[in-house]
């Protein structure tokens, strides 16, 4: 409600105006401004020309009974403007004078001659001047023939019995008489009180007005401003709605305001004043002393009211809100509260023993519970029967997220609804699980069940796969495994494509193959990478993916990691594509042994692999020796045992195929292998990193460097030594303890595996990947390398030029880097950037630095390193 809203229209001498009530360019304020009543907009008041109309034909009357419907139409709809002056002076005339009868002195009535006198004008009556003020307007009254002509109400229609005999009305009594009381029982309207409400309450019940008056003295009989502005905009809009008004009256006169301007902002006053008591009112109020939330907490409450949400729900959510002192979620709380989920009951006894399950994130989390009680029927039977005093502090957090999950879908709520219908039904056995285990071990079983739950489509498969997986993910969560690996995602993300009889495969696994997928995904970007090549392998091959799992579990997971370097959808696409190729259409099961190793051993020759077929078996199908039946049975079993193995081998060598062709890079290089893999998933940067490849191919390394982005960067910046930064003149380097070696690596293959080498989200897999490609074709980015004497990485550090030439220099990682080496990282870049003729970036309030994106499209500034002075020292 934050349009235009007519307040009041005034008649006067000088014409018709009108008061409107508008917000101010700051869109909080409201103002109150007079413009006259033919500036007024058409939407404002549809009645405006008609109005105006009657005005100009009073102004120009002659006769008042032509316009005698037109002067009550301007009395009903305008109030005259209050004058504390003497009144005008009295017009003269309050009808036309009788015309004079014809007589023999009159030249008129002399028959005999042609000669007529002109008439005389008929003067103009003043009837608008009687109407600009009540007193004037009073004498009018008590001077007319009613008899003659009687009041006419607003439509025009004569009212019954009023005046009574021998009587004369007043202004006063025709109001009264509107608002259905006597004469003698109309209040006298201070002036601001009938400028801004009386026009509003022209034809309202005597009660109505009353009940604003009471509001606007309980407000301080405010004279001007939003003060009196605001309670007269929602007078205007909903004149009915002073009950809402009135609320406004048990709050602190700095919240009155808040109040009414939330009223109207939710548009409140088209609902039930009942919708919020006295008692919840109070609440709202005495929950925070700042100001910013009450007014959050204010329009959340009655915004929610419009949504046929309880205030008494809304009221429990912002008592949890206030307790949330994490200033970056602060700004969070309005997504949470605004809602239009209900719930009868909050436990909020449990969401307290969930909070000091759950720790230091304990704020969050209880404005999801609040949230969740509204949006999943019955969630507050999860948190009255989880056991929380049973729970790790992680395993408290990651046991809520499973359910926070359920909304990742925002726009299909019925899948929502169904998904949690799946978890309300399988909670008791999770449940019974999680609280039979203990510290690190509760943790994996929780994240298992969140990254199980948390990808599966089909809900109604969701349920029946408990019975089969929910025993081995339990079996995962005990010795010999590992309580820390994460491995378990390599579950999920093969059981969400496969059939019943998939899962019982699965479950039947012995545990040296778990073992092994656990080792395999010790690194977080492997495991991810892993999950997602068999995820489309199981999606697209599923009976081909379980063999290989139970048969070559090692070179399956190897398979899977490098397939998982490729985007979802060339994916998807590949496999489509190489599910024709002859290694994969062959019927290897039914074939005739001998005729099966003869097709293997071509099509290991086509490509390239090695042959698992035995030499002599070898020389028996190039027709060099003869061997017997016996020998050929024995040798086709051997190279048939071997065939998993060399199916994934021919599987790799197609991928590899897609992704190298271009470039021929792979067999340059561990770290050209890496680059080529890095372009096969990378999205942001996808370009730059390809013209990169591609000139490396050419043998112009170091092109990227001369790009005109690239140049022009340099040319804004001519106090940094370019050459030196960029490696194209020595740069020094930095000789640690134990022959550990730091320098700027010039190696531009090298610095794309910043994030590989280290584990990090910038790393092959990682979710930010596409930064390590920003950190090679910006020419303001480097990373230096801490090397051990055999040249093996130990840790890394990206540093950066930002836009006023300084150093900034972010965090080394591993994060579990000595404090030592930490210290060394920091001495060599305070070298660094003494050679290259730069300052070094420290953090001060109020003095951010900028790094640039140059020739990269984006790449992701995780912060700077914090000071450590004494580090330097």
């Amino acid at each position: 409600m934050n349009c235009a809203v007519l307040i009041h229209l005034q008649r006067a001498s000088d014409g018709l105006t009108a008061w409107v009530s508008h917000t101010a360019d700051d869109g909080i304020d409201t103002l109150l401004s007079c413009v006259p009543l033919a500036r007024l907009p058409l939407a404002l008041y549809p009645q405006r020309d008609t109005l105006l109309a009657d005005w100009q034909s009073l102004c120009a009357a002659r006769e008042l009974v032509p316009v005698w419907p037109a002067f009550w139409r301007v009395f009903w709809h305008t109030l005259t403007r209050t004058r504390d002056h003497a009144p005008l002076p009295m017009p003269q005339r309050v009808a036309p004078a009788a015309r004079p009868p014809a007589t023999a002195a009159h030249p008129r009535a002399f028959r005999g001659t042609k000669y007529q006198p002109p008439k005389q004008p008929v003067p103009i009556l003043d009837i608008s001047a009687w109407l600009s003020d009540h007193r004037l307007l009073d004498g009018f009254f008590a001077r007319h023939d009613f008899a003659h002509l009687p009041c006419l109400d607003a439509h025009g229609h004569p009212l019954l019995n009023f005046p009574g005999p021998d009587q004369a009305p007043t202004v006063c009594a025709l109001l009264a008489h509107g608002a259905g009381i006597e004469a003698a029982q109309w209040p006298a309207l201070p002036e601001a009180f009938r400028r801004a409400f009386a026009w509003s309450l022209r034809m309202a019940p005597a009660h109505t007005l009353l009940a604003w008056l009471h509001v606007w003295r309980g407000l301080g009989s405010p004279q001007q401003g939003v003060e009196l502005v605001l309670p007269a905009r929602l007078c205007a809009l909903a004149p009915g709605a002073h009950k809402w008004a009135m609320l406004a009256l048990h709050l602190p006169p700095t919240r009155q305001i808040v109040f009414l301007r939330a009223v109207l902002a939710q548009r409140a006053c088209l609902l039930p004043c009942d919708a919020i008591s006295v008692t919840q009112l109070m609440e709202l109020d005495a929950a925070s002393a700042d100001e910013q939330r009450f007014d959050l907490y204010v329009n959340a409450l009655l915004s929610n009211l419009s949504h046929q949400v309880s205030a008494a729900y809304t009221l429990c959510g912002c008592l949890l809100a206030e307790r949330c002192t994490d200033a970056n979620r602060i700004s969070t709380l309005r997504a949470y509260l605004f809602t239009d989920k209900n719930c009868a009951h909050v436990p909020m006894a449990d969401i307290d023993r969930m909070s000091r399950a759950v720790g230091t994130d304990g704020q969050f989390w209880e404005l999801i519970a609040w949230e969740n009680c509204g949006k999943l029927p019955g969630f507050d039977h999860v948190l009255r029967e989880t056991c929380w005093e049973q729970l790790g502090t992680d395993a408290a957090d990651q046991w809520m997220a499973i359910f926070k999950d359920i909304q990742s879908d925002e726009e299909d709520e019925e899948k929502n609804a169904r998904r949690w219908r799946a978890y309300a039904a399988i909670f008791p056995e999770w449940h019974r699980g999680l609280i039979a285990l203990s510290g690190p071990w509760q943790v994996k079983y929780v994240r298992m069940l969140r990254s199980h739950a948390s990808g599966w489509d089909d809900v109604d498969s969701l349920r029946e796969s408990v019975r089969y997986l929910l025993p081995l993910q339990q079996r995962l969560c005990r010795p010999p495994f590992s309580a820390t690996a994460d491995g378990d995602a390599v579950l999920s993300s093969m059981a969400r494509n496969l059939p019943v009889e998939g899962w019982r495969q699965l479950a039947a696994t012995g545990e040296q193959t778990w073992l092994m997928v656990e080792r395999a995904c010790r690194r977080d970007n492997d495991a991810r990478l892993i999950r997602y090549g068999l995820f489309s392998l199981t999606q697209c091959w599923p009976a081909f993916t379980l063999r290989l799992f139970s048969t070559s579990p090692i070179r399956l997971m190897r398979t899977a990691r490098l397939l998982g370097c490729l985007r979802y959808e060339r994916r998807r696409q590949f496999l489509s594509e190489t599910s024709h190729a002859a290694w994969f259409t062959t019927n290897w099961d039914h074939a005739e042994p001998y005729e099966a190793c003869r097709t293997l051993y071509r099509l290991c020759i086509e490509v390239g692999l090695n042959s698992p077929v035995p030499r002599r078996l070898r020389d028996h199908i190039e027709g060099e020796i003869t061997l017997t039946d016996k020998q050929i049975a024995r040798h086709c079993r051997v190279s048939l045992a071997r065939l998993p193995t060399v199916l994934l081998a021919a599987l790799e060598w197609h991928i590899w195929r897609s992704i190298d062709m271009p470039f021929n890079l792979r067999g340059q290089s561990s770290a050209a292998s890496h680059a080529v893999r890095l372009l096969a998933g990378v999205d942001d940067n996808r370009k730059g990193l390809r013209r990169f490849l591609l000139e490396h191919g050419q043998g112009r390394t170091h092109a990227y460097l001369d790009h005109p982005l690239n140049r022009a960067w340099f040319a804004r910046h001519p106090r940094i030594n370019a050459d030196l930064w960029c490696g194209k003149a020595p740069a020094p380097t930095g000789e640690g303890t134990h022959g550990i070696r730091l320098a700027i690596e010039t190696d531009p293959l090298e610095t794309l595996m910043l994030g590989t080498y280290v584990g990090s989200c910038l790393g092959l897999g990682g979710y930010f990947d596409y930064s390590a490609v920003a950190c090679l074709l910006d020419a303001n980015k480097q990373v230096i390398y801490a090397r051990d004497a055999a040249g093996r990485v130990l840790a890394r550090q990206l540093v950066a030029i930002d836009e006023r030439d300084r150093l900034v220099m972010f965090e080394v990682y591993p994060a579990s880097a000595p404090e030592s080496l930490v210290r060394e990282f920091h001495a060599f870049c305070q070298v660094l950037a003494n050679a290259v003729g730069i300052d070094m970036y420290r953090h001060r309030e109020h003095d951010d630095y900028e790094v640039a994106t140059v020739l990269a499209r984006d790449w992701r500034d995780d912060g700077a390193a914090q000071d450590r002075e004494e580090l330097l020292a």
